[in-house]
């Protein structure tokens, strides 16, 4: 095995996909301080390194490349996603959802 066969095993592996996604996703939200800026790093890098391979086996995703381009586009856009995620469940009426779907005829949906 060559030092190029190595480089690209790392560069293929999640973690550093993830790191590249997330460095890059600081010219877009860079965060005010540089405390901040280390923590949008860290965060999008671990959002990839731990969610890109359930994603990528639950869609059956085989092919390395493509593993680790989905590793980048969750270290890229990752914490835009949690923000957005957790900002509509804060925003969903989960009373009401579940009164209407204990309300219904048997209990049933």
């Amino acid at each position: 095995m060559t030092m190029l066969d190595d480089l690209d095993r790392v560069a293929r592996h999640p973690y550093a996909a993830g790191l590249a996604g997330s460095l890059v996703s600081l010219r877009f939200a860079p965060g005010d301080t540089w405390r901040a800026r280390a923590v949008n790093v860290l965060l999008g890098s671990l959002t990839a390194a731990y969610v890109s391979p359930a994603l990528t086996a639950w869609l059956r995703i085989d092919q390395p490349s493509l593993q680790a381009g989905a590793a980048f586009l969750l270290g890229l856009f990752g914490l835009s996603l949690a923000s957005a995620l957790m900002q509509a469940i804060a925003s969903t009426p989960l009373g009401q959802i579940l009164t209407g779907w204990l309300g219904r005829k048997g209990g049933t949906p």
